[in-house]
């Protein structure tokens, strides 16, 4: 996998603190975009395994990634979920 951007799908809990996960996601240089139910992200492959202390090695989309506990009173879940195709 090349060190190009990466999507993933952050999916709020009830009564999150929005700010709280913005700015954990500012320092660890990721930029989002709000989504009805959480946010999508966007960031390099180093500033996601850097974040979430994983791997990306030989994975194969969708995974689910491991919440920070900074964040686990906010963040219901972290998907890096399989590339769509645009060709049929």
């Amino acid at each position: 996998m090349a060190d190009d951007y990466i999507e993933l799908y952050l999916e709020w809990t009830r009564g999150a603190n929005q700010d709280v996960v913005r700015r954990w996601l500012e320092q660890h240089n990721f930029s989002s975009t709000k989504m009805k139910s959480g946010l999508l992200l966007l960031g390099t492959r180093t500033a996601v395994e850097n974040a979430f202390s994983v791997s990306l090695d030989d994975v194969e989309p969708p995974v689910e990634l491991p919440v920070p506990t900074e964040l686990k009173g906010h963040v219901a879940s972290i998907t890096f979920p399989k590339p769509r195709s645009y060709h049929t």
